[in-house]
């Protein structure tokens, strides 16, 4: 499956749409549909955000002979949602990260005594 493939079904996959994926990287919409028909190739950078967006690695975004096949399904990966609360986390400074965890850890704590 070409990177283009791969990218389109991923995209899919997770039912991001061209404009949300082009938001997370700083491009334009139409950069994103060139990568998707064969247009244009990522630079390295590009391409490395790609791969931490969809959470694989960038040799499986390259590899044509890929045996790793990708079905298109209703149930993505991660949900719009969860993918928005992981690359928000990742822009955090480090302390932000502890006390975000804390708080988590408290609002499942408040959760178990509720249950």
């Amino acid at each position: 499956m070409s990177f283009a493939d791969k990218l389109k079904t991923l995209r899919l996959q997770n039912e991001m749409t061209q404009e949300y994926v082009a938001k997370r990287l700083n491009v334009a919409r139409s950069t994103i549909a060139g990568y998707e028909t064969k247009n244009r190739q990522p630079s390295h950078e590009k391409l490395t955000a790609l791969a931490a967006l969809f959470q694989v690695s960038v040799d499986y975004l390259l590899d044509e002979d890929s045996t790793l096949a990708l079905e298109i399904s209703h149930s993505p990966v991660f949900s719009h949602d969860e993918t928005e609360l992981i690359m928000r986390y990742r822009r955090l400074s480090s302390r932000s990260k502890i006390t975000l965890r804390e708080y988590l850890h408290y609002l499942e704590y408040q959760e178990h005594r509720n249950s």
